[in-house]
């Protein structure tokens, strides 16, 4: 990107905005194929997310699902209204938003940013809560839509601020970046208020949760290497000690939450099921029957007796110990797997939106160039395309869906060629 393509020229615009590039420039192409790929895969990506989970039984009823569709609505609202309008002002160099001031507000409202905050917020908190204390916080329908009600009640009042009160921050056309946002910095107090509740209210709050889940994890990773190394003849110990302990007992709504659908529902309660202690206790023998041989046949007899019902004893509870033992791996392998799917989604929301607050802020009066302005709004709008991205391909079971829709989608598109090789 030279100087010369990117230093401000008038181009006889009327209007007087300043005009960095030629609509026909190589910085122009550039630009317009970066935001043309990230809206075009922002909506491919929460359209298939969003079909794949409303049409998998299991995942609908998952009712930690319920909250990753509201971020999936957020994501797909946000890549509608704001990224499209993007396409068009990158090669009319802003005409048609400056020019329909209905537009612009629509385009630069932060409805469905804020409201992609929040969800993120409350995907953190319902994880926690499903793996740090699934006993005493079960899921449960009320606790989702609560979520789902709070997120979107806030962004609502967040967003309208600016309309109500004029003085408090007015959307416009921004030349520098390409698009309508709004001016925090006629209001210091307005604009400084949503980042300190961004970035020390909220953000604090997500990390703070899966550092909780991150440390259960590793509790468990620890708790399963004792179990391993312990020996048959204690683990009716060790059942009493999990059926009393409310932080690594998981029951029965919270297998299908927690284990994030990765596996079927069938295969999870069983899974999950885990030894008893009724069932650590072997079935007594009946040994009331006797013969009529000699004493030393009764006695070697007896002896048999015992040694067969030790080595079943022994038999049963190495049988006992692996299956709890898997029954743990396969918890464990998915409490991380959450853990790394929330980390994943903080850390993307928290480096696309960090750059863009930070030059925006009021307080700092950054004077940036036009490169940066764009760089910092191309990268805040690509979150809307990598929360999808991140959640299906950590979560098995809808990128065994994914996998199955692509290939039927290679599949017909082989038969079409066939058929029109055929027929031509």
């Amino acid at each position: 990107m030279s100087s010369q393509d990117t230093s401000p020229t008038p181009y006889d615009r009327r209007d007087g905005v300043t005009i960095y590039h030629e609509s026909t420039s190589v910085v122009t192409v550039i630009e317009g194929i970066t935001i043309v790929g990230i809206f075009l895969g922002a909506l491919v990506a929460n359209l298939i997310a969003m079909v794949t989970i409303l049409r998998d039984k299991v995942l609908r009823r998952n009712l930690h699902n319920w909250l990753i569709l509201s971020l999936i609505i957020n994501d797909l609202g946000f890549t509608i209204m704001n990224i499209s309008f993007l396409v068009v002002t990158v090669f009319d160099q802003g005409y048609f938003l400056l020019h329909n001031k209905a537009v612009c507000y629509v385009q630069g409202n932060i409805l469905f940013a804020l409201g992609n905050f929040l969800t993120v917020l409350a995907i953190s908190v319902d994880r926690y809560l499903a793996v740090v204390w699934s006993t005493r916080f079960p899921p449960s329908k009320s606790r989702s839509i609560v979520f789902i009600v709070f997120c979107w009640v806030a962004a609502i009042g967040s967003s309208f601020i600016p309309f109500l009160f004029r003085g408090v921050s007015s959307i416009s056309y921004k030349t520098i970046s390409h698009s309508c946002s709004p001016d925090f910095r006629e209001n210091c107090f307005y604009g400084t208020t949503r980042n300190v509740i961004i970035f020390l209210v909220i953000v604090p709050t997500m990390v703070l949760c899966y550092v909780g889940v991150f440390l259960k994890v590793l509790r468990q990773q620890r708790l399963l290497r004792s179990y391993a190394d312990a020996k048959p003849s204690i683990m009716s110990n060790v059942c009493s000690v999990e059926d009393n302990d409310d932080d690594d007992h998981d029951h029965g709504q919270d297998r299908v939450t927690h284990a994030d659908n990765d596996m079927p529902m069938d295969v999870i309660d069983q899974s999950n099921e885990g030894p008893t202690c009724s069932n650590l206790t072997p079935e007594p023998m009946d040994y009331s029957q006797s013969s009529n041989t000699e004493e030393p046949d009764a006695e070697l007899a007896a002896g048999g007796n015992e040694g067969s019902k030790t080595i079943q004893q022994e038999n049963m509870m190495t049988g006992i110990k692996k299956k709890d033992h898997r029954s743990m791996q396969k918890k464990l392998n998915v409490d991380k797997r959450v853990a790394l799917t929330g980390t994943l989604l903080v850390l993307t929301t928290l480096v696309c939106w960090l750059p863009y607050c930070i030059v925006n802020s009021c307080l700092l009066s950054i004077n940036i160039p036009h490169w940066m302005g764009v760089v910092t709004v191309w990268l805040a709008y690509s979150n809307s395309l990598f929360d999808p991205l991140i959640y299906t391909f950590m979560n098995r079971r809808i990128a065994a869906r994914y996998r199955d829709l692509f290939r039927r989608w290679s599949i017909g598109l082989n038969t079409l060629i066939r058929c029109n090789s055929g027929e031509a």
